[in-house]
C-alpha cells in the first residue's frame, strides 16, 4: 500500500509507529521510503531514529552495496528491538534482489523490521525484478519534496521547467510501478490523485499524450472533488502541455489560463510564472512571437520578485529563443548569457550545459563557426561530467553538423556515430535525425568514399571526440 500525502512530521510519526507497533506484537514490518532528495532523506532518518529510540528500540544501519545477502545479515545481528535502516540498494543490485526475492521467507520467520531507503528508480526495480518480496511490503511512504529554505513545496504534478531526462526503459519501469500502487487503492482520494497525475506526467514524457490527457483528466477531478486549489491549478497546467504536444494550441492556452487564474486566486506566485511561462511557450508555438515575449517577460519579473534564480536563468532562457526566432540573434545571446550566469551561480550544470549549446547554437546562424564549437565542446563535456546521456548525444549531432558544414566529414562522422549509438541506448527519437545526417553525409561524398570513411572512423569514433574535447 502506498501512504496518502501528510505533513513532513506526520509521515515521519507513522513510519515510527509501524516499526514500534510490530516491536511490541512481535511481528515483522518492510517499509519503504521513497525520496527525492538525499538532504531531504538524511533529515527524516535523524528525526525517525530520534522517534524509535525513544521507543527503546535500537537503529541499525546497513549498506546494501557491502552487504547483499541482506536476509542472512538481518537473520544474524537481529534481536526483538532491531529496526534496520537500508541505504544504497542500487549498489548491491542485481544480487541484493535475489536474495531478498528468494530468502524472503527469512523476513517474516525473524520478525524482521526494516525500512528501505529507496529512490523512484530503484523501487521500481525491485517491484519488477523482486516481486514476490515486493508482496511482502507493509507501506510505502513517500518524501518526494525538494527542499529549499525559502519557499514552500510546489504541487505534486507540475512538470518541471527543464525536464530530467531518462531512458524510455526508467520511465517505463516508472510507469508500472504507480499503476501497480494505483491498482491498490480502492478509494479516489489525494493519494489516488497524485498518482494519476505523476502518471499524467510519465506518459507525456514517453510521447503517449492521449494517455496523459486520460490520467491527467481523472487526476484533475479528485483535485476539485477534495477542494485542492493548488494541485487544480497545476492539473490544468498539464492538460494545457498535453493539448499543446498534440498541437491543440488554442485549446491548450485556454487550461493555461484557467491554471493561471488559480495561481492569482490562491496567491501563488511561483505557479502564477509557470503559467505565464506556459502561456508565452503556446504562443511562440503559434508564431506569435512578441506575445509569446511578453509573458514570458511577465514570468520573468516574477521570478526576480520571488528569489527563484532557476526559474529568472528558465526565463532568459525562453526569451533568448523568442529573439533568436525574430532574427536578433546578438539579442538572443545576451538573454542566453545571461541565463547561463545565473547557472553557473546556482550550481545547475545541467542549466549550464544547456545555455551553453544555446549560445554555440546562436554563434552558429552568425557564422561564427569557431565559437560554435568552443561552445557545444563545453556543453558536451558537462553532458558527459553528470551523465545527461539525451544531451550529450544532442550536443554531439550539433557538433556534427558545424563539422560537416566545414567539410570535416571524419569529425562530423565520428560525432553522429557516437550520438546514434548514445540515442539507440536510450531509446529516443532524436535517432531518425542522426541517422538522417549520416546518410547526408554519404550522398555527399559517395558510397565508395563513404565507406572508406566509415571503417576508418566507425572503430575510433570515440577517440576522435576524445582529441576534440581534449582541445
Amino acid at each position: 500500500m502506498v501512504e496518502a500525502k501528510d505533513n513532513f512530521e506526520g509521515r515521519v510519526s507513522r513510519l515510527a509507529n509501524y516499526l514500534t507497533r510490530a516491536y511490541k506484537y512481535n511481528k515483522p514490518s518492510i517499509l519503504f521510503a521513497m525520496y527525492l532528495s538525499e538532504f531531504l532523506r538524511s533529515d527524516v532518518e535523524k528525526s525517525l531514529r530520534r522517534a524509535l529510540v525513544g521507543q527503546g528500540l535500537e537503529v541499525v544501519s546497513v549498506d546494501a552495496g557491502n552487504n547483499k545477502d541482506l536476509p542472512s545479515y538481518f537473520s544474524s545481528v537481529n534481536s526483538g528491538n532491531t529496526v534496520f535502516s537500508v541505504h544504497n540498494m542500487d549498489k548491491g543490485f542485481p544480487e541484493a534482489l535475489q536474495y531478498l526475492n528468494f530468502k524472503r521467507e527469512e523476513l517474516v520467520e525473524h520478525h524482521v523490521k526494516a525500512v528501505f531507503w529507496v529512490r523512484e528508480e530503484e523501487l521500481a526495480r525491485i517491484s519488477l525484478e523482486a516481486p514476490d518480496f515486493f508482496a511482502f511490503r507493509n507501506r510505502v511512504v513517500e518524501f518526494m519534496e525538494v527542499p529549499a529554505a525559502e519557499e514552500r513545496r510546489p504541487a505534486l504534478v507540475e512538470f518541471a521547467l527543464e525536464t530530467e531526462y531518462r531512458s524510455l526503459d526508467e520511465l517505463k519501469r516508472s510507469i508500472e510501478l504507480k499503476e501497480k500502487l494505483l491498482a491498490e487503492l480502492s478509494a479516489e482520494d489525494e493519494i489516488s490523485g497524485y498518482l494519476m497525475g505523476s502518471l499524467g506526467i510519465l506518459y507525456h514524457q514517453i510521447g503517449s499524450y492521449k494517455k496523459s490527457l486520460e490520467y491527467s483528466k481523472k487526476a484533475l477531478k479528485i483535485a476539485q472533488d477534495i477542494g485542492d486549489r493548488q494541485n487544480e491549478g497545476a492539473l490544468l497546467g498539464s492538460l494545457g502541455i498535453a493539448y499543446h504536444a498534440l498541437g491543440q494550441v488554442e485549446h491548450a492556452i485556454e487550461y493555461h489560463e484557467q491554471a493561471l487564474a488559480i495561481s492569482k486566486e490562491i496567491g501563488d506566485r511561483r505557479g502564477e510564472g509557470n503559467r505565464l511561462g506556459n502561456i508565452g511557450t503556446a504562443y511562440y508555438s503559434l508564431g506569435q512571437v512578441e506575445h509569446a515575449i511578453e509573458y514570458h517577460e511577465q514570468a520573468l519579473a516574477i521570478s526576480k520578485e520571488i528569489g527563484d534564480r532557476r526559474g529568472e536563468g528558465n526565463r532568459l532562457g525562453n526569451i533568448g529563443t523568442a529573439y533568436y526566432s525574430l532574427g536578433q540573434v546578438e539579442h538572443a545571446i545576451e538573454y542566453h548569457e545571461q541565463a547561463l550566469a545565473i547557472s553557473k551561480e546556482i550550481g545547475d550544470r545541467r542549466g549550464e550545459g544547456n545555455r551553453l549549446g544555446n549560445i554555440g547554437t546562436a554563434y552558429y546562424s552568425l557564422g561564427q563557426v569557431e565559437h560554435a564549437i568552443e561552445y557545444h565542446e563545453q556543453a558536451l563535456a558537462i553532458s558527459k561530467e553528470i551523465g545527461d546521456r539525451r544531451n550529450e548525444g544532442n550536443w554531439l549531432n550539433n557538433l556534427g553538423v558545424v563539422f560537416e558544414d566545414l567539410e570535416k566529414y571524419d569529425l562530423a562522422l565520428a560525432c553522429y556515430l557516437l550520438a546514434s549509438k548514445i540515442y539507440r541506448e536510450i531509446r529516443v527519437p532524436e535517432i531518425e535525425k542522426t541517422e538522417n545526417n549520416i546518410k547526408e553525409i554519404k550522398n555527399k561524398i559517395g558510397k565508395e568514399k563513404f565507406q572508406k570513411l566509415m571503417d576508418t572512423v566507425e572503430q575510433k569514433a570515440e577517440e576522435i571526440i576524445q582529441g576534440i574535447l581534449a582541445g
